[in-house]
């Protein structure tokens, strides 16, 4: 084994690093700390040595945190290995600072996952770049094509440049069979471009909804290795019962879209095989659309049944035509059930749209784009809330979102105004800047008015506010006194939070006034505790949950462009109504990185649009995606949809049979928050199940 490489500018710590980790099997990590006396902003070269077998892990990589001199701090600065089973491979990469730096935290991990892994030669330089290339990433441009696209780092002198070229493919994949195929799936599988039609693929559609219910299924279209094709469409009848009366309610298709795979996700167990390099989530508007040769491509429908639809079942024909000719007539089927989900939403969510982005993509429409996005939130039985306000939301759309079935939203997160234009979010503030005698001055002087204007158009019922992002202990007094203030303040005005209270209370880390020193809890949901939401729920308080860039698998999550569709689904409608949670967060659905420019929706593939996240979790934050002209829904949020309104079927069944009964039927295939089927055929005889007790 080669001797451990010496850091310069820190060669004791490093050295002394390196020791420890030359061999070493890895649970979750090691780590070392290393500080200098002259703080400088030389260049920062880390990387290492590693072998794995079977790993699939949230973190597999050299990790730093840096702190600079001025107090100021830049985390999870990485170097990743590759996941799964390989002898020792070497990874490394480079770091300019923006600052002067005076400490370093350097991990060395595979946390958050299963399988081995050993790592050896861990270091860390200080020095300027040699004309170095590395962390090279290659995808295919577009699907099937000749030619990859390679980006690589180049580290010369003090830059980092991030650079592109084509490179002949080494894609290889397994075509569908010659010709056309036409093929159908539940709206819960996730069906890439390289997915052939199964043996006994189904060729037709049977959909069963409520009124006031959406429900969705994919048709397939698969070409071979041969030929593609241009100009394809659907054209769909008006479903009709027996009777030949046409259904109250709509039917719908879009094109799926399909977004590049950017290697350094973390890995599902049920995600595609790593050869594929298209993911599909986008939903376009219906226009004729491509196949590209030996890919399948799909479009999604989505069958709505009105208030007053009639029960029974209404039949339909999609044909996929071509050239004037039709490739295939599929049958639809919609059975409407003869109960109604509710004008209001069941269950209370909390899903940000956030302004600051809607601007910066948008920036001379944005008021008119904002309003398609609410309409899309609200096809989708979901609130459109933004717990990061900094300025409540426009009256008019809170009526507007009321009238479509909203029932809850914050008005303000407890932060100050930004003191510029052009910021996007707020998330948090120093304690310093929050629990001051001049801060609450100032927000309830702004918040008074607002909280009069919502008591007369009758909206006070459906507020609250947020504060206090996922923040520790040391905001807790400081909460409980300003909690009491605005409690006397503004009675009936609750506050929600995702601090660590609840966590904390739940593994008796911290006192009891915590019960007592805020209105809701929101715990990640890996963290939620029955017992400890039970107790606080007799204290007269609510507990919702979130889920964000965790937890990851074996929990249900739908952050992830990876994750199955169903999880979503799972995670919003039994899981929720399993745990009992009195609501659901997320941060964030238009999360736009800059350089994502709107979507041209004239095709289905997006190889300009960047997926990579930072934390492995591509997707992460962007339910909803900005076309040139429409704000674009997902497969994802579908699903979430769905989810949605399989809550409100629990609800009708636990009435009319109890809710032990209910939950022995649920248990059969959701047994825990890990231990739950993913087949959507699984779920869908489930679900039929328990709408047979919702009449």
């Amino acid at each position: 084994m080669r001797p451990a490489t010496i850091a310069i500018l820190a060669c004791c710590a490093m050295a002394a690093f390196a020791e420890e980790v030359r061999h070493v099997p890895a649970k979750a990590g090691v780590w070392k700390r290393i500080e200098y006396d002259r703080p400088d902003a030389t260049p920062i070269v880390f990387g290492g040595e590693s072998r794995a077998k079977g790993v699939k892990a949230s973190d597999y990589c050299v990790w730093l945190d840096i702190h600079y001199a001025d107090g100021s701090k830049d985390w999870g600065k990485r170097a990743d290995w590759r996941q799964g089973t390989h002898d020792w491979e070497r990874t490394w990469a480079a770091y300019q600072p923006k600052r002067p730096v005076a400490k370093i935290v350097v991990s060395v991990l595979k946390r958050k996952g299963t399988g081995k892994a050993e790592f050896r030669d861990i270091f860390l330089e200080r020095r300027e770049g040699r004309g170095e290339r590395f962390g090279d990433v290659r995808m295919t441009l577009k699907p099937f094509a000749d030619a990859d696209e390679v980006n690589y780092s180049l580290f010369a002198g003090r830059k980092v440049v991030r650079k592109s070229e084509r490179a002949a493919s080494t894609f290889t994949f397994t075509p569908p069979p010659d010709g056309v195929t036409v093929w159908t799936a539940s709206a819960m599988d996730l069906v890439t471009p390289l997915a052939v039609p199964p043996a006994g693929a189904a060729k037709s559609i049977s959909l069963s909804l409520a009124r006031r219910e959406r429900e969705s299924a994919q048709l397939l279209v698969s070409c071979g290795a041969d030929a593609g094709l241009d100009g394809v469409t659907l054209e769909i009848d008006a479903p009709k019962d027996a009777a030949g009366v046409p259904l109250d309610g709509s039917v719908k298709w879009e094109r799926v879209g399909y977004v590049p795979r950017k290697p350094g996700y973390q890995p599902h167990p049920a995600a595609p095989d790593e050869r594929e390099m298209w993911l599909p989530d986008p939903l376009l508007p219906a226009a004729p659309f491509r196949v590209r040769r030996a890919s399948t491509q799909g479009a999604w429908i989505t069958v709505f049944a009105g208030p007053r639809a009639k029960p029974g079942i209404y039949r339909s024909t999609v044909r996929v035509v071509h050239g004037g000719r039709t490739l295939a007539s599929v049958p639809l089927s919609a059975e409407v059930l003869d109960f109604e989900l509710g004008a209001t939403f069941a269950l209370e969510t909390a899903f940000s749209l956030m302004d600051g982005f809607m601007r910066a993509e948008y920036p001379g429409s944005w008021r008119e784009m904002k309003r398609q996005a609410i309409d899309v939130m609200l096809d989708h039985r979901l609130n459109p809330d933004d717990i990061s306000r900094t300025s409540p939301p426009d009256i008019d759309d809170l009526l507007h979102a009321k009238a479509r079935g909203m029932n809850r939203f914050n008005i303000l997160n407890i932060v100050p105004e930004p003191k510029r234009d052009g910021v996007k979010w707020v998330c948090t503030a120093d304690p310093d800047a929050v629990f001051s005698d001049g801060f609450y001055r100032a927000f309830t002087a702004r918040l008074r008015p607002y909280w009069d204007s919502l008591k007369a158009k009758g909206l006070d019922g459906m507020a609250y506010l947020y504060g206090f992002d996922e923040r520790k202990e040391e905001y807790y007094a400081g909460i409980d006194r300003m909690w009491r203030r605005l409690q006397a303040d503004f009675p009936g005005l609750p506050v929600m939070t995702t601090t660590k209270m609840f966590a904390d209370l739940a593994k008796g880390r911290t006192n009891t006034f915590s019960c007592i020193t805020t209105d809701w809890y929101c715990p990640v949901s890996s963290s939620y505790d029955e017992k400890t939401a039970d107790f606080l729920r007799a204290c007269g308080k609510k507990v919702w949950w979130y889920t964000c860039c965790s937890p990851v698998h074996p929990y249900a999550n739908m952050a992830s462009l990876e994750y199955p569709p169903v999880e979503g689904r799972l995670v919003l409608g039994y899981l929720t109504w399993l745990y009992r949670a009195d609501g659901f967060l997320f941060w964030h659905v238009n999360n736009w990185r800059a350089g994502n420019a709107p979507m041209d929706e004239s095709d289905t593939y997006f190889p300009e649009w960047n997926t990579w996240n930072h934390l492995g979790v591509p997707g992460d934050g962007i339910f909803l995606y900005p076309g040139k002209s429409h704000i674009l829904p997902s497969i994802r949020f579908a699903n979430i949809r769905d989810g949605e309104e399989d809550y409100e079927y629990l609800l009708r069944a636990e009435k009319r049979l109890g809710r032990k009964e209910v939950e022995s039927i649920v248990r059969q295939i959701v047994r825990s928050q890990t231990d739950f089927s993913r087949d959507s055929a699984a779920l869908s005889a489930l679900r039929k199940r328990i709408a047979d007790h919702c009449r």
